[in-house]
């Protein structure tokens, strides 16, 4: 099985659990400060993926080290990964994961980049058009980029709509370069 398969496997097969037993928020939480932890140090990521250390070692070790991070909910889901993922891929199981939470509630993250800081009713207004036209639930990240120039760049879920006036200008360039 190749890795896409077996990450797209374990962020399902997790989710499932999660949600049976009703804490998809907690393992959320938890598969996503791991996550943040192993992607920050390439030690705790080789001893969480290491079978060299027995899992109950790991287990004691864990609990030393995540006792003020995670409940004590939060470590038994962590105890019961140790035994079923491959944590080289915890960062794309975690993204993965996030993305069938997201569809689960019909919730829509929108990244919007414009030349400065969208007001509040500029933003509610955005909002608004595009919950109408996608019918989902939608939280929108605006970011300030002053490389585009003007416009928006719209990254709605997995869809980019460029409305950039650089993307404009690049475009009006090449035509202009092919003729």
């Amino acid at each position: 099985m190749n890795q896409n398969k077996k990450i797209d496997k374990s962020a399902k097969v997790l989710f499932s659990v999660f949600k049976e037993n009703n804490v998809e928020q907690l393992g959320s939480e938890m598969l996503t400060t791991l996550s943040k932890i192993s992607s920050s140090s390439k030690k705790f990521k080789h001893f969480l993926s290491t079978k060299r250390i027995k899992l109950n070692i790991k287990k004691e070790i864990l609990s030393n080290i995540l006792s003020n991070i995670l409940n004590q909910s939060q470590l038994d889901l962590v105890f019961c990964l140790l035994y079923s993922i491959d944590f080289n891929h915890l960062k794309s199981i975690d993204r993965k994961y996030q993305k069938l939470m997201q569809d689960s509630t019909g919730h829509v993250n929108v990244t919007a980049v414009t030349v400065n800081k969208l007001s509040e009713l500029e933003l509610s207004d955005l909002k608004f058009n595009i919950k109408s036209k996608i019918n989902r639930d939608v939280s929108i990240d605006n970011v300030a980029d002053k490389a585009i120039l003007g416009g928006i760049k719209l990254k709605v879920g997995n869809t980019l709509i460029d409305g950039s006036l650089l993307t404009k200008l690049e475009k009006l360039k090449q035509s202009m370069v092919n003729k």
